[in-house]
Parts: structure tokens; sequence; C-alpha cells
């Protein structure tokens, strides 16, 4: 192979391998999250757990391998060059006569993209929540409550003998007043020093002796003693869960957000349709793809809304076509190709405060090669009158050589060109992860959650960008 040039297997294989990993690891984090929530057990959870950290440091390490066969990682740009010359091929002023003629009804479909787009955000969602409460929440029992549940423990009501040290503690809201209490337990056994144990209480009024006190014990062993508080307030901790129920709804409400905010963001972005099979809605028009353009201000026919775009040039005027074309963008051999420009001509056109901006594209070029993306509607309404129904052309593009058309999508390759930095990065947040399994206390459960959420948020940011500190080594990769 020529310099900067991955062999079209070594591609494939990759974006499986990608799409594997990226799916695998998708399930451990979720996994992750649900185990620390709903787990009553916290040694199985503890396991459990960590057998999903292996899961994901197995694709960490795969990636590592599989950037090590292909001699390295490979900067965006030399990445993008090669996928396509993979994908388009053939001689740079070569394209189907067919595709020329007319655009083929069936293109490859985006199915795979939407469903990378929903997995980074609910994956990173997972991700965040699962620190946030890894570090709010309780590893295990405490040392007493392990000692009387492994006894039998069980909760009753025992009488102040001896009030002390008692403090009103403003901050604490419905609960101002605390005292240590030496509290007679009600245990069928003769009065003795081993039926009392002392407690610290925590009350809305002061106690006094002979007050009733809300005690955890273990009947059947006093010696060991007790713990105040009621099922509301212990009962969590006795069943071996990370937090009350409460604290779980919120979590779990707080991922079902996010989630949702994920699901909207792929209906703006890239909508729900697979794009693939093309209907009566569909509109097609010739262009020619010139440039990939900055930020598309300006308040112009695009909106006013910033971003990266491909610059198309069609017999109607310049568009700005949306698409997320990988860290470097199209392949500079495919400036100035002839392409069908489809979209969805219906999404959008009713103008409603709710109607979506942009509306489903697709970037056919004659050579074979199919980008999807969006069209902002305004472009789309200024279009329909120029382009042509899909359906109402005589395609005479052969059904073999309409299967022959080929994806172009560069972040399915993502572990070809993840730097090293961001595979580190994603190795610690494995091992903070780890880490809040453990009955860890204090300051370092927090800041452990902390480096594992900025962890997550850098990695993250580190694949989607593409690599920015790996640079094109100018050799041949295999």
């Amino acid at each position: 192979m020529g310099q900067g040039q991955v062999a079209p297997t070594s591609s494939r294989l990759d974006s499986k391998v990608g799409a594997w990993c990226a799916g695998l690891g998708l399930v451990a984090v979720v996994s992750v999250l649900a185990l620390w929530l709903f787990c009553g057990d916290p040694g199985l959870r503890r396991w459990l757990i960590l057998a999903a950290l292996g899961c994901v440091a197995a694709c960490i390490v795969t990636v590592v391998l599989r950037q090590g066969a292909a001699g390295g990682s490979i900067g965006a740009a030399e990445l993008t060059e090669a996928v396509g010359a993979d994908v388009v091929g053939g001689d740079e002023e070569h394209g189907s006569a067919d595709f020329a003629v007319s655009p083929p009804r069936s293109i490859p479909s985006r199915r795979g993209i939407q469903m990378r787009s929903a997995a980074w955000g609910i994956g990173l969602a997972s991700v965040l929540i699962g620190f946030v409460s890894m570090a709010w929440g309780t590893a295990q029992r405490s040392e007493t409550i392990e000692r009387l549940h492994s006894a039998g423990a069980e909760f009753g009501t025992a009488r102040a003998v001896k009030v002390s040290d008692v403090r009103r503690e403003s901050s604490r809201g419905k609960d101002p007043y605390t005292a240590t209490v030496v509290v007679d337990l009600p245990v069928a056994a003769p009065a003795s020093d081993s039926a009392t144990a002392t407690v610290r209480t925590s009350t809305n009024e002061p106690l006094r002796a002979g007050d009733p006190v809300d005690v955890l014990y273990a009947p059947s062993h006093p010696e060991l003693g007790a713990v105040a508080g009621d099922k509301s307030s212990l009962g969590w901790k006795v069943r071996g869960m990370s937090m009350p129920w409460f604290e779980r709804l919120f979590f779990v409400a707080l991922w079902v957000l996010c989630c949702l905010a994920a699901v909207h963001h792929l209906w703006a972005t890239l909508g729900f349709r697979s794009f693939s099979r093309m209907d009566g809605r569909d509109r097609a028009i010739r262009g020619r793809y010139t440039r990939q353009s900055g930020t598309g201000a300006g308040g112009g026919a695009d909106g006013g809304v910033k971003g990266a775009y491909l610059e198309v040039q069609t017999d109607s005027g310049w568009v700005h076509f949306r698409a997320d074309a990988g860290p470097a963008g199209l392949p500079k051999s495919m400036e100035g190709c002839r392409l069908w420009l489809y979209w969805d001509a219906r999404r959008g056109e009713r103008s409603t405060r709710f109607s979506a901006a942009r509306t489903p594209a697709a970037l056919v070029f004659d050579k074979g090669s199919v980008v999807h993306g969006m069209l902002s509607v305004e472009q789309a309404r200024q279009l329909r009158d120029r382009g042509t129904s899909v359906v109402d052309m005589k395609s005479a593009v052969p059904v073999q050589e309409q299967r022959s058309l080929q994806l172009f999508d560069v972040r399915s390759r993502w572990p070809f060109y993840v730097d090293s930095l961001t595979l580190l990065t994603s190795g610690v947040v494995v091992i903070c992860a780890a880490f809040l399994t453990f009955d860890i206390t204090g300051g370092w459960r927090f800041v452990a959650g902390l480096v594992g959420a900025l962890g997550a948020v850098a990695a993250a940011g580190g694949v989607r960008a593409g690599d920015t500190l790996s640079k094109p080594s100018g050799r041949a990769h295999r």
C-alpha cells in the first residue's frame, strides 16, 4: 500500500471492532449504574461491577492491540484520505455513467450512525451519573450494622435509660437535637448490662429518660449493641442498598431525562429515518461538492447556525450540507466530484413552532460513496421547485451497482484515530470507578468521583474530536 493508506480489509475489520467495543462498553457502563442503584448484596454488587469494568478495560486493551497491529494510531487527516481511497477508489475523474443519468432508489442506511450518536450520549450520561451516585452513596454496610444483620437484626422500640451530651444542631433542619442515649433493649432476658446499649440519636425534641427510642438490634445477641433509627432511616442500609429509595429514584429520573435528551439530539441532528429507501417524499438534485467550510454564521440561507458544513454547488445555487464527516471532513480527492443531493421534502414543511429545523439528506457521489447528513428546512424549500421526486425518475442504475454504494463513515474507524492520551484517560476512569466500589469514606471518595467524571468527559471529547495530538507519521500502515 502507499503511504498513509490502510488496507481495505483492515479498515472494515476495525470498523467492526469499534462497533463491538462501543456496544460492549455501553452495556457495561449502564450495568454498573443499574447494579449500584438496585443490587442489595454489597459483596455481589462489588464483584459484578468489577466484572463490568473489566469488560470496559478489555475494550481499551483491544483498541490498543488493534492500533499496535496497524503500527500505531493514525492522524485524522491521514485516516480520512485512507478511508476515502478505500470507499471511493478508482480514477478521480471517473464516475458511474448510470449514477449521472438518474439517482439510485436505495442507498446505505444511516442506522449505524444514529445508533452511535445515541450510544455516545446515553453512555456519557450513564458514566457521569454513575460517578455522582457512587461518590454520594455507600459501598457497603457499616461495621456495626453488618454485625447486627449477620446476627438477625430487627427493628424495635427501646426505652431511654440515660440521656447525655444533648446538642442542638440547627443546620440539621427537622432533626435539630442530637444526644448520646443509653437504652434498655426489648429483649426476652433478665435485666442486665448485656440488655442495654449506647446509641446516638437525632430527634425533633430533646429526649428524656423513659422516652421511647427506635433502634435496630439483634434480639438473640444484645451484646452486639444497637443503632438508633427506624425502617425509613435504616431499612436501606440493612438491605445492603447503596442509598435510600428516593435518592435512587432521583438518579433514575435524571438518567431517563438524559436519555430523552440524547434521543431528541438524535432527532434534531440525524432524524429517525434510516434514509436508505427513497419514496414519494424524497427529492433529488444534481450538484458538485466543493469544500468543507467553517461557521455558517451570518444569517444566510442556513439560518445563521454556526458549525462546520459541506459546501455543495447545485443547479439552484449553493447548499450548506450538515454532516459529521469525521475529524478532518471529507478527503481532498472528493472535492469537485459530481453527486446527487437527496433530501426529505416533507419534514418541517408545516412551519409550526415545534417543527424540525433540519431534514434528513444525503450526498450520493457518482463514484459510489454516500455521505449522510442534514439540510436546513429553509434551503429544502428553496430547492423544492428545482429538485425532482426520486420515484418519478426512472432509475437507470442496475440493482447490483446500487448495492455497491459504500457509506463514507470515518467515525466508525474510531479505534484507528483515538490517541494514546484518550486511552490512558479511559483507563484512569475505570480505576476510579473500581476504587468507588470499596468502602472508602471521607474526601477521597468525592475526589475519586470528581476525577472519574472529568476523565470521562475528557475521554469522550477525545474520541469525538479525533486525535489532535497524534501526528501523521508518513509511513505505510498495514
